[in-house]
């Protein structure tokens, strides 16, 4: 009796030694493994009702909203964020699932990859509660680089929508029908009756996207980073997906893009006026929400400024809004490049993009807003501190956007309204960001030849049919074309002088007779270079911090298994050989014991 309970004590021991060893295997298994960004928009409160502005601000009870997004790296698992941050009282989402997207804004998506999101370990439903934020589950759902995704969120009660973001995404508003009540419009193929929501005044039309802030991707930690563009309403475009996908396509599938630009974001207030609640927090306050702390996070872009000198001379904000100076607004710029090094990010500044002409319209009115050349010395105040400052990683110059014919204006097919861009306008800013700022350091086609278009068709509003590229290049695709030469057009302080500068140079244009395609053309014209324009892309300031390099080679598909990520099989391996040694013992003890009792 005696020798079975010295061996009941060591099978004891041994478990109670086993046990944590499955924890400790599991947690070095999940270490391998880390969280990056792939998709993510700036909140902003927008809860307002204003006849004159196309914005749907509640969601009637038993709807589904869906939001068609495109992530910009893949994995195995996401999990997405979920904002209340604005709201007065808590939301509520009772159900809620991600799908691969089909077709293109009809709200369609491919049930067979209907996935159920949970909440809090395993519920369906979440309520958050008025100014936080919640994360999802983890959930098993593979991605690629650029894939379309949808989420769809049903609310059983009627819902405000007070905290949004206004772009990277659109989102479709269903109601639910009495044909439909045995089915969940969450794994619907389709959404009854869907209206997109949108917010818009004038020329520019603006996607509200309600609730969903992030979707974050499980990678090999260290296999990716990302790269944050944030600013104001010049950004609040495909910019970002551009630089994304010329990555994507020339095999860089490990550098994550994107986008937390706020439509009339300033650097130093937040929004004014009637609907300044949609400008949102100053950019210096909410940097650490929409920068910083992004996943994975590590080189920031930043185009800001313009609305700090704006907003002050402009006719319905002017009294309201604080009047400061170049100074002053450089100094913010200094203190997001000190937060950023501080935490060991790169970060990068956009000059000004052209802007006379724009008049801002406001409430169905022009002329709220006149360029003038105070304003412009302010503008040109903070491009000189841009291009010449040893403090930021560099600046991307975006002179090029501008008119051949007046430097202070956008090229005519760059912009409807003077200030934004077009679709083409995104593709041409894109391509002046160089690729070496995000770690490549070779050559690759430009955003422009991968599309097969000119940028630079001067004087003429030309549209291309950017979603729709021609599948057949018409001659084959050169690099993009990236030469150094001495600088011209930079000048600093003996100390942060460079000796070369990237820039890049295109090549005779050729015939000038090129036809321009009409509206309804499927495919685009043969891009021809611009004549005898040379593109300044990048001075970079001496002393910048360098990155690490980043393999090319990296394949997605070889992200680290589910099973090997989460630590599953070596607890299961574990915990397994620890019950067929209990279950052994107990036998053999057992059978020893009654050997025992019988001989006694």
């Amino acid at each position: 009796m005696k020798k079975f309970s010295k061996l009941l004590s060591i099978l004891l021991a041994l478990v109670i030694f086993v046990s944590p060893m499955g924890g400790f295997f599991s947690i070095k298994a999940e270490a391998a493994s880390s969280w990056v960004s792939s998709w993510a928009t700036s909140m902003v409160d927008s809860a307002i009702t204003l006849a004159s502005l196309n914005l749907q601000d509640l969601i009637p009870a038993r709807s589904t909203i869906r939001i068609e997004l495109k992530v910009t790296t893949g994995g195995e698992k996401l999990r997405l964020k979920f904002s209340n941050e604005y709201g007065a009282a808590p939301i509520t989402i009772s159900e809620a699932t991600v799908a691969k997207t089909v077709g293109s804004g009809k709200a369609d998506i491919d049930e067979k990859t209907a996935t159920g999101l949970t909440f809090n370990k395993g519920s369906r439903s979440v309520s958050i509660p008025a100014g936080q934020t919640i994360w999802s589950d983890p959930v098993d759902f593979k991605t690629e680089a650029l894939d379309a995704l949808s989420v769809s969120l049903y609310f059983e009660n009627t819902t405000y929508i007070t905290s949004a973001g206004l772009s990277n995404a659109r989102t479709y508003l269903g109601l639910r029908s009495i044909f439909r009540e045995d089915v969940s419009q969450c794994y619907a193929a389709d959404i009854y009756s869907a209206r997109e929501i949108t917010i818009g005044s004038g020329t520019i039309t603006y996607h509200t996207t309600p609730f969903l802030a992030e979707i974050d991707t499980l990678v090999p930690a260290g296999s990716t980073d990302v790269a944050v563009f944030i600013g104001d309403s010049t950004l609040v475009n495909d910019t970002y997906y551009y630089f994304a996908e010329k990555l994507v396509k020339a095999g860089y599938k490990n550098i994550s893009v994107v986008n937390e630009a706020v439509i009339g974001n300033k650097l130093l207030s937040d929004g004014t006026g009637i609907i300044g609640n949609l400008y949102g927090d100053a950019l210096i306050d909410r940097f650490e929400r929409d920068a910083l702390n992004i996943s994975g996070v590590k080189y920031i872009f930043v185009k800001i400024g313009l609305n700090d000198i704006l907003h002050q001379f402009s006719k319905s904000m002017g009294d309201s809004v604080p009047h400061y100076s170049a100074k002053a607004i450089i100094n913010g710029y200094k203190t997001l490049v000190e937060r950023a090094h501080a935490k060991g990010i790169k970060i990068y500044f956009f000059t000004k993009s052209p802007w006379k002409g724009y008049e801002r319209e406001f409430l169905g009115q022009t002329g709220d807003v006149v360029w003038n050349k105070e304003m412009q010395d302010m503008c040109d105040s903070l491009d000189r501190w841009i291009k010449t400052n040893d403090m930021a990683d560099g600046y991307i110059d975006c002179s090029p956007l501008a008119n051949p014919a007046d430097e202070y204006a956008l090229c005519p097919s760059f912009t409807p309204d003077g200030a934004h861009l077009t679709p083409i306008a995104s593709v041409a800013l894109a391509d002046l960001i160089p690729v070496s700022f995000v770690g490549v350091d070779k050559k690759i086609r430009s955003s422009a030849l991968l599309h097969n278009v000119d940028p630079y068709k001067e004087k003429k509003q030309i549209i291309y049919d950017l979603e729709h590229p021609t599948e057949k290049e018409t001659e084959p695709a050169p690099e993009e074309s990236t030469t150094k030469k001495p600088s011209e057009n930079t000048t600093r302080p003996p100390e942060a002088t460079t000796n070369r500068e990237e820039s890049t140079t295109a090549q005779n244009s050729g015939s000038a007779s090129t036809t321009v395609p009409s509206v309804e053309s499927t495919t685009f014209p043969q891009y021809i270079p611009p004549e005898n324009v040379t593109v300044p892309v990048i001075s970079k300031p001496q002393g910048g911090n360098t990155g690490a390099q980043i393999t090319p080679d990296y394949n997605i598909s070889d992200t680290v298994p589910e099973t090997i990520g989460n630590g599953a099989p070596i607890a299961f391996m574990l915990v397994l050989f620890t019950v067929v040694i209990v279950a052994g013992a107990v036998v053999f003890l057992t059978l020893t014991r009654k050997n025992e009792e019988e001989f006694e």
